[in-house]
């Protein structure tokens, strides 16, 4: 039991990148539809919606998720506030405002739909993760 209590924040931090990297590369991929935006000079450009830069910016978070967890798990430490950092820019990547990038609308039917709710899901097991390290920890250790 002891060893389970070492490994399992950072086996959830794992199961969190990996079920993200999943669901926006293969089980729920973002819209890869472009905007047409007409300038007054009769130009067309197309440019990618936001659900496609969201996707990106989550494929980093999950890497660097991954990267400290196993780190951490080689160096049996248990990192606390890097876990439950990740999991809320998981979901704040997902919502419009200052920090976030936002996704397409719900009820219109794009395929980004499903996707968020993925990256949801993986920001919840990022926080828990974190909060089973902080749970957990040992008394002298220092980990982030």
């Amino acid at each position: 039991m002891k060893n389970l209590k070492n490994y399992l924040g950072n086996i959830i931090s794992i199961i969190a990148s990996i079920l993200t990297l999943g669901a926006v590369k293969i089980w729920a991929p973002v819209c890869q539809k472009q905007l047409e935006l007409y300038w007054e000079s009769g130009d067309v450009k197309l440019m990618n919606m936001r659900c496609f830069f969201t996707e990106k910016a989550v494929i980093y978070l999950s890497v660097i998720l991954i990267v400290l967890a196993v780190i951490a798990l080689v160096k049996k430490t248990k990192p606390v506030i890097l876990p439950i950092l990740i999991g809320a820019l998981y979901y704040v990547s997902t919502t419009k405002g200052a920090l976030g990038l936002g996704m397409c609308k719900t009820g219109i039917g794009m395929q980004c739909e499903q996707t968020r709710y993925w990256i949801y899901a993986a920001a919840v097991l990022a926080i828990v993760a974190g909060i089973i390290n902080f749970i957990f920890k040992d008394k002298k250790s220092n980990s982030i």
